[in-house]
């Protein structure tokens, strides 16, 4: 439900400017929040510095400087750099501030983070975000969050400021532990969607109409419905959702599986096929270019509406 209570400004840091985490933090620019930003890739940062943020220095620094530190990184390895590291933020961040890691991660390593920053006496939550990046262009992210609801009413309006959604999914942790089994879905029907159109062309039906009759029965989904006509069908092979994250997160899912003794056949077999399409030269493509991979298995002419 969308928290419309307006609560004062608060210094906030992001760290990791990639193609979601720039969105997100620019999101809050529009919302006249006070920002702070640190990443690797100086540019991104410059371009929101002229939008109104501030530039750390490092990671220290800026933890040293805000109320609450968002961090949105590729994967765990960069996520306990930046957050367990010897100049990172457990380190740094001052007295009474709240650490929210928005990054898809294991769940060994969010319970890692939430164990050390508990220990250390901080509040620690995970928001990874859900729906698209074209969502967090226009400020419409969706958020799962994990963390004690006391401290309800201190993040989610900060949360609002970069989205339209959150779903309280728990105790820090519950929000990654919902992203793994979320993005296990939405990378199944990658394949899914690009089976049924390879499909439908080497049958000699017509791609729009097919297309239209997909989405307008029970096998939609928001993929297929929401992101095909914008990327793969578009021709914009253009990362929105990176095939190389894409197989990160698919392992996640699949380690989560071995861990816990739970058969997951097809998250399995999609995981097999993400790394073969990465084998086969998509890396740096957005996810929805298994179609065309599929097309080029099969010796098929690439799908276009």
């Amino acid at each position: 439900m969308q928290n419309n209570q307006e609560t004062k400004t608060m210094d906030i840091g992001f760290i990791g400017l990639g193609r979601m985490g720039f969105a997100l933090a620019r999101s809050l620019l529009k919302h006249q929040q006070r920002v702070t930003v640190f990443d690797i890739n100086t540019g991104a940062a410059q371009q929101l510095a002229a939008e109104g943020a501030v530039i750390a220095p490092d990671v220290a620094s800026l933890c040293r400087s805000v109320d609450i530190v968002f961090t949105m990184l590729p994967g765990p390895k960069q996520v306990k750099q930046v957050a367990l590291g010897e100049n990172g933020i457990l380190r740094n961040l001052r007295a009474g501030a709240i650490y929210i890691d928005m990054s898809t991660i294991d769940v060994d390593t969010v319970d890692l983070l939430n164990d050390a920053f508990t220990q250390a006496g901080f509040v620690f939550g995970d928001a990874p975000v859900g729906r698209l990046a074209m969502h967090a262009d226009r400020g419409e992210s969706l958020f799962m969050l994990g963390i004690d609801a006391q401290h309800l009413p201190t993040v989610e309006p900060v949360l609002y400021r970069m989205g339209t959604t959150i779903h309280h999914c728990g105790h820090a942790g519950s929000g990654t532990r919902t992203k793994i089994i979320n993005n296990m879905m939405v990378l199944c029907y990658c394949q899914i969607n690009s089976e049924a159109l390879v499909l439908a062309r080497s049958l000699g039906l017509d791609t729009a109409k097919t297309f239209d009759v997909l989405v307008n029965t029970t096998a939609s989904n928001g993929q297929l419905k929401e992101k095909w006509p914008k990327k793969v069908l578009a021709g914009d092979l253009s990362p929105g959702f990176d095939l190389a994250l894409g197989y990160k997160d698919i392992s996640l899912a699949s380690s989560a599986g071995a861990s816990t003794q739970v058969a997951l056949p097809v998250c399995d077999t999609a995981k097999n096929v993400f790394r073969m399409a990465l084998a086969a030269g998509k890396a740096g493509q957005d996810t929805s270019c298994l179609t065309d991979y599929w097309a080029e298995v099969n010796g098929v002419e690439k799908i276009r509406l």
